[in-house]
């Protein structure tokens, strides 16, 4: 096991990235929720990490850090509500806004090689893309954002996009052996100070997160929370868990600038009679890894992922139920706590 020094993170270089060109017009998308529901969705983030190993002699992630900074600018031209901000409509009520203020892009290195890096989670809760680099050569992004900004579905296809815009930049760029945001370039050796970002070692979580996928289903507003109880009663049994709390529903439909908030009480998980109307629809399962398919968010050529972990991440440890549907298909994500009260 690493030592618990080597834990101790140096940040290296702080950047805001803003859409390559001005947003205009504006896209907003409306959030439709209670006041008291507020502040316990504004506090959960949706976070992946994404370990590569060393692809070549040049390879390295300071490299894709300064190509980073050109390529998801131009990412976020094409996807500007995730440059943007929460705020407060004319009438009172939130929603988000393509203001272009743009994304954190954190430099940073870590005395750990990859394999020691495995299970340990970055608990910060600033939203941001973290680029670190581990002594072997290899390095791991890692991504911050709020569950109101970006969906897990919508952020991987974006991380896709990029990939592709990316590694068209760098093979265009062939004649330009560095990029012109290369940290190394501008730093002074041991001039950075020593953080702990609040790494710790890999622990049984007290989180859990569910998939399910069900294929050719278009349901209306309230069938959506009765599959949403459906998938509940299946996290619960799966689990050997209790109900003991309420939970957040959000539903988001990309065709839709609306994004909805709810509540799904204790009592409508323990009334079995919600399920009557759920005969003959069936869902497959998925993990995280499936779910995202992370090995098209490459690199280089061939440099896939060689390890990614997801979670959903809340202080308030408040159980979440996220409704993603498309034209034919839904996605239920369901997140709990797996403290159990005796």
């Amino acid at each position: 096991m690493a030592n618990s020094s080597n834990h101790m993170v140096q940040y290296e270089g702080f950047l805001t990235v803003v859409p390559h060109r001005p947003t205009f017009p504006r896209p907003s998308v409306r959030i439709s929720t209670e006041k008291d529901r507020e502040a316990g969705l504004l506090r959960q983030c949706f976070r992946m990490i994404l370990c590569y190993e060393k692809a070549s002699s040049d390879d390295s992630g300071w490299m894709v850090a300064g190509w980073t900074k050109t390529s998801i600018g131009i990412a976020l031209s094409e996807k500007p509500v995730l440059a943007g901000r929460l705020r407060r409509a004319e009438d009172g009520g939130l929603e988000l806004v393509s203001n272009d203020s743009g994304v954190r892009l954190v430099e940073a290195r870590i005395a750990l090689r990859l394999d020691e890096f495995g299970g340990l989670r970055n608990k910060e809760e600033e939203r941001k893309q973290l680029v670190t680099n581990f002594k072997c050569g290899a390095y791991a992004i890692g991504i911050s954002c709020s569950i109101l900004l970006a969906d897990p579905f919508s952020m991987s296809s974006f991380l896709k996009r990029w990939s592709e815009i990316h590694m068209n930049l760098v093979t265009e760029s062939l004649s330009q052996k560095l990029p012109l945001f290369y940290l190394p370039n501008f730093g002074k050796p041991n001039s950075t100070q020593v953080y702990s970002p609040n790494y710790e070692p890999a622990k049984e979580t007290s989180r859990q997160t569910l998939i399910f996928k069900f294929a050719n289903l278009t349901v209306d507003n309230e069938m959506q929370r009765i599959v949403a109880l459906s998938c509940i009663d299946k996290v619960n049994r799966r689990l050997g868990k209790k109900v003991t709390s309420d939970f957040s529903l959000l539903v988001k439909n990309p065709n839709n600038d609306m994004l909805k908030i709810d509540t799904i009480s204790v009592k409508e998980v323990l009334s079995l009679e919600s399920f009557k109307n759920l005969t003959g629809i069936n869902s497959k399962d998925y993990s995280w890894g499936e779910y995202i398919d992370a090995d098209g968010i490459n690199i280089a050529k061939g440099n896939k992922p060689t390890e990614t972990v997801c979670w959903i991440s809340s202080p308030d440890e408040e159980d979440l139920v996220m409704i993603i549907s498309s034209e034919s298909n839904m996605t239920v994500i369901v997140t709990v706590s797996t403290t159990n009260d005796a």
